[in-house]
């Protein structure tokens, strides 16, 4: 859209009317997806405002599920703790 003329930046802004939404799609998520805010137009009113995903929290991993996966949830020869720390090795 950009370099086509289809799409007006006002005050640093990008806009875009729903047909042209409809029609390029990708490329206005991928301003999106680059921190930009895109307002949707329908006869010269804006109508929607395109914001990026706020950022999702990293869950942290489950090691003691992965770990009663491997070994089951009883395991075997002594405490789990001591078992993972055997299967490293010498480090």
């Amino acid at each position: 859209m950009t370099g086509h003329g289809a799409c007006v930046i006002m005050d640093y802004m990008k806009t875009a009317t729903v047909r042209e939404v409809q029609h390029h799609l990708s490329e206005v998520l991928s301003w999106v997806e680059r921190g930009e805010e895109v307002r949707v137009l329908r006869r010269k009113r804006v109508i929607a405002r395109l914001l990026p995903a706020e950022p999702q929290p990293a869950e942290a991993p489950d090691f003691l599920g992965r770990a009663r996966a491997v070994w089951g949830r009883k395991p075997h020869g002594g405490r789990l703790s001591a078992i993972v720390s055997e299967s490293r090795g010498e480090r």
